[in-house]
């Protein structure tokens, strides 16, 4: 077996502080680990805000000594940015966003998968802020349309949620599915095929929010939808799978259609450099080559991100 180096490696899905969670460091911390361990670049996301300034800041900082390594922006669509707001997307995309993710822990799908919105089932990863003269926050977020509800054999989406397909589409961007449920992630995939967005990555399926079937990743894979499976829940404090049944569905989606981040960020993982090294590391162990990790590292991530 070959020791499995990060050179030339994109992890797509890391979170940094500030945020209402427990992080391990900041944007500026977490790109410099990833660049001194020979990466290639990674995707700063938040569950709560634009990552536009932290990405901004961060690449400033290691200017000078790793100018080539890439530090990209995204919004994930909670409460923090309106929901499903076009307006928040269209301005993130404008100043250079390139991954809109949809509702993630204020996701209805969330709700069910950990019994309401905002927490993980523990302390370090639970919203605590208390609404000072504002009711209590709403409903889970949706991007279906109850009203529509039957228009389609899989739904009908709100209209706010085509408007921030078509802006993802309009700016060559990647549209993350976040936490939303397998019900509204096919009615999400058939309206990215109808109008031309071809660069959609289904969210850790195999986290408790979506937890899609095989036969549903097999299917979304061979429709054109990408993969995307992450370190952490292979991690005792999520524990969801393992890393047998991640190399098995990653063999049934494809490693063409797969792509393997981190998702780390958490003080009870790694750094995020050697929490992705140690789930490519595994990977391996349990069979898959040097040649198939990197295609779903750095040529997938390369494709994804329009790097020239």
């Amino acid at each position: 077996m070959a020791i499995i180096k990060l050179t030339g490696a994109y992890d797509m899905h890391i979170h940094s502080a500030p945020a209402p969670f427990v992080r391990i460091g900041d944007s500026i911390d977490i790109a410099m680990w990833c660049a001194e361990a020979g990466m290639s670049g990674l995707v700063i996301k938040s569950h709560f805000e634009s990552t536009v300034s932290k990405a901004h800041h961060a690449r400033r900082a290691l200017q000078e000594r790793f100018p080539d390594f890439k530090i990209f922006s995204a919004i994930a669509l909670n409460r923090g940015s309106g929901g499903v707001n076009p307006r928040a997307v269209e301005m993130a995309l404008g100043l250079g966003a390139k991954v809109v993710w949809l509702p993630t822990l204020d996701a209805e799908g969330h709700a069910k998968g950990f019994g309401q919105t905002g927490t993980y089932g523990f302390k370090a990863m639970t919203v605590e802020f208390t609404p000072l003269r504002q009711p209590p926050p709403g409903a889970p977020v949706t991007v279906l349309d109850e009203k529509l509800y039957t228009v389609t054999e899989n739904g009908a989406l709100t209209a706010e949620t085509k408007r921030v397909i078509e802006l993802t589409r309009d700016y060559d961007a990647i549209l993350g599915t976040g936490h939303i449920s397998r019900e509204e992630i096919l009615a999400v995939y058939d309206y990215c095929v109808a109008v031309g967005l071809n660069k959609v990555v289904v969210t850790h399926p195999e986290f408790r929010a979506p937890n899609l079937d095989v036969k549903t990743i097999e299917d979304l894979a061979k429709a054109g939808a990408y993969m995307e499976f992450c370190a952490v829940n292979c991690f005792p404090i999520h524990a969801v799978t393992t890393v047998e049944k991640i190399r098995d569905i990653v063999l049934a989606a494809g490693v063409h259609r797969s792509i393997l981040s981190s998702d780390s960020g958490q003080p009870w993982a790694a750094r995020p450099p050697e929490t992705l090294r140690v789930f490519l590391q595994c990977l391996h162990e349990k069979g898959l080559t040097p040649d198939q990790l990197r295609i779903m590292t750095i040529d997938n991530p390369i494709s994804l991100l329009g790097i020239n």
